[in-house]
């Protein structure tokens, strides 16, 4: 079948940012004198964004000093929002992200950044406190591991970032969690909606002298839309701070979590016409956490500062998968501790503010795994070093102009045994070292233009390596590699206005795709070369102390330049969309009272495992419109959240697969309702 493909080539992308930055610079100028005029009484002027600026959490720098888009989600925002999880919160935040659900339940929803779609394995890197939480034999994240109710805020960078290290193609999540404030409280919320969904929750925290505490517990419960979707998760969250001086701040804290979760699986398309919430293959999961996590933070004097933390993070989980003819049973137990050290130091060089920052870290995780099945029994074991030294020079060349420099070294080391099969065995060693660059002008306050250029490197993980021979895996897979060129534009003309745009462009080395016709039942494979361009749009607006307005674009073009069977040159990634719009309104009509509608839009999207872009068969585009609304009153606040308004019938993930293969997909819940009750308690002693 012929079909035509459309290219969009890097010069003519930078040449049309060019225009419209030359554009954007002289209606700028014409404004920025607006700044030095208060804003009328009814605009209410948006907060400054700053970011976190290092690898550690240590110190704190202006957006305008980062060559790149940061996008943040406050603990603020995420009350307002009543978000679900680490996904909800993230939904309308950032332009590039994309989510779809791969098993059949709302808690384990895939979320990957600028067309890497997460196949076959993540090309995003999500921290907690500083700890990296990608499970080491397939970068997955288990974000129903991570309590939404402990998220203090949420960074996103999109795009290569030197100092967070290896499996960071897509970008970064860095999510930082609550600890004790100034003044006590204590909040208890519950929560009823649709599919037997109830909720209850809890935290307190506080200050006792130079200690702060912090604790939270919930139970989360939900039948879900289909068969085989109950979901059940219970976390305990702890923490303890201590904090002598101003110099000093150190703290502990503990967290377990375990659930039950059904994975209902996907439907063909005969059985989705007729009944959307049938289960042909249910899958259990059961997942269980326990980790310790200290960090601490020191001023030396003279400029310098000294940041670390250490951690053990031990997971148990268990799957029971079905299918047509058998079924899977695996257990995997991981342990993994490390820690990571940072130096950093703040001066005046030649009257300009240099900050340098030189850190380290290690990890070391062991995977014990146990499978039985229709296809017989397995066992194997892995132990995986991880070491990765980084710097980073933020210098202000001039009172407009910054440079930012950063550069780091990675080695990553593999052992796989497998214990009934030692023709599986294997060792595989990694190094690389990636570098990141990038200039900020600020011409104006209101104003901050950047380029940037970053390199990637992601390692394959060991289920592609070694797991599963003759099933896919390839023991001579070479790691994928990227190089990033990125220009944008942060500009607030007004108080109350703030728009946000970026290009990017990003060249992929030997991409792992599945190869399904490779003998005897599909392999893993490099794909020479890839590559992902697009542009990203942000505005946000708050033209009235009652009216905030949102509104995120993101195009991605990805597509292979270079093929191996089943890929050619020219063909389309799968599972990634080209458009995704999303627009928010919240009005605040009387004072407690707070209404908001929010609408998203994807387009069509290959079927995963079609890189050889041979059927016609698509992931259709999309919409959804939600509503929300709460009223507060002293320390009550009830509130309501509407979600696909429209019923729409729709899916966001789709598979090529099954004997014969054919389509199948996975559906969406339709409309659905959740409402509560907060109770907060403050200053209560």
């Amino acid at each position: 079948m012929s079909r035509t493909v459309t290219r969009i080539s890097g010069a003519f992308v930078v040449t049309m940012f060019m225009v419209v930055g030359c554009l954007v610079v002289l209606l700028l100028g014409r404004l920025a004198s607006a700044q030095d005029s208060p804003p009328p009484e009814s605009v209410i002027v948006l907060e400054p964004v700053v970011v976190s600026a290092t690898r550690l959490a240590d110190t704190i720098q202006e957006l305008r000093r980062i060559p790149g888009q940061v996008y943040a989600v406050t603990a603020k925002e995420i009350e307002r929002t009543k978000a679900r999880s680490v996904q909800d919160a993230l939904r309308l935040a950032v332009p590039g992200i994309v989510f779809y659900d791969q098993v059949g339940n709302r808690f384990q929803q895939t979320v990957d950044l600028r067309g890497f779609n997460g196949q076959p394995n993540p090309s995003v890197s999500v921290f907690v406190d500083g700890v990296r939480v990608n499970d080491p034999d397939s970068n997955a994240v288990n974000f129903d591991l991570i309590s939404i109710q402990d998220v203090e805020r949420i960074e996103v960078l999109p795009g290569a970032t030197a100092v967070y290290g290896r499996n960071a193609l897509g970008g970064v999540i860095n999510i930082i969690t609550k600890r004790g404030g100034k003044a006590p409280q204590t909040t208890v919320e519950g929560a009823l909606g649709s599919y037997s969904h109830y909720r209850v929750k809890a935290n307190t925290s506080g200050p006792i002298q130079e200690l702060d505490y912090y604790a939270s517990v919930v139970w989360d419960r939900e039948s879900g839309f289909r068969d085989s979707s109950d979901g059940r998760v219970t976390n305990f969250t702890g923490r303890v701070g201590y904090r002598p001086t101003d110099k000093t701040d150190l703290s502990l804290g503990y967290s377990y979590v375990n659930d039950h979760l059904e994975q209902a699986g996907t439907l063909p398309v005969s059985v989705l016409l007729q009944d959307r919430t049938k289960s042909l293959t249910p899958s259990i999961y059961r997942n269980e956490l326990s980790s310790v996590t200290f960090q601490g933070r020191q001023e030396l004097g003279w400029g310098f500062s000294l940041a670390a933390n250490g951690y053990y993070r031990q997971t148990s989980k268990e799957g029971i998968s079905y299918f047509s003819g058998g079924f899977f049973r695996g257990t995997t137990g991981t342990e993994t501790p490390g820690g990571a050290l940072q130096l950093s130091n703040e001066t005046q060089v030649w009257g300009r503010t240099n900050r340098f920052v030189l850190g380290g870290e290690l990890q070391h995780s062991t995977v014990d795994a146990v499978s039985g099945g229709t296809f017989g029994p397995g066992q194997r074991k892995i132990d995986e070093n991880d070491f990765g030294l980084y710097a980073q020079e933020t210098f202000d060349l001039t009172q407009q102009l910054v440079l930012n420099a950063a550069v780091r070294y990675d080695a990553n080391k593999y052992r796989f045994v497998d214990q009934l099969n030692s023709l599986a065995n294997g060792t595989k060693t990694y190094e690389s070292v990636t570098p990141r660059a990038g200039l900020t002008y600020t011409p104006w306050s209101v104003l901050s233009l950047y380029t940037s250029y970053g390199q990637g490197f992601r390692v394959p993980t060991t289920d592609e390596l070694f797991a599963f021979p003759g099933f896919g895996s390839n023991p001579d897979l070479k790691p994928v590699k990227s190089e990033t060129y990125e220009v944008g534009v942060r500009t607030r003309p007004l108080g109350w206005i703030d728009i946000r745009g970026a290009l990017f462009l990003s060249n992929v080395r030997d991409d792992i795709v599945f190869d399904p016709l490779a003998p005897p039942f599909g392999q893993n494979r490099n794909a020479p070369k890839s590559r992902r361009q697009g542009f990203e749009l942000e505005a946000k607006l708050r033209p009235h102390d009652q009216v905030d307005l949102t509104a995120t674009y993101a195009y991605t073009d990805a597509r292979f330049t270079a093929g191996v069977a089943p890929v050619a040159s020219g063909n389309r990634v799968p599972l990634v969309p080209r458009n995704r719009l999303t627009g928010m309104i919240a009005y605040r009509p009387v004072q407690g009272l707070e209404v908001a509608l929010d609408a998203t839009y994807v387009s069509q999207q290959l079927l995963l495992n079609d890189e050889a872009n041979q059927t016609s068969f698509r992931v259709q585009d999309y919409y959804t419109v939600n509503a929300r609304a709460s009223y507060t009153w002293k320390s009550l606040t009830a509130f309501l959240r509407l979600n696909n308004l429209t019923d729409n019938k729709y899916v966001t993930y789709g598979v090529l697969g099954g004997f014969p293969t054919q389509p199948n997909y996975m559906p969406a819940a339709g409309i659905n309702v959740l409402g509560g009750l907060t109770i907060r308690f403050e200053n209560y002693y």
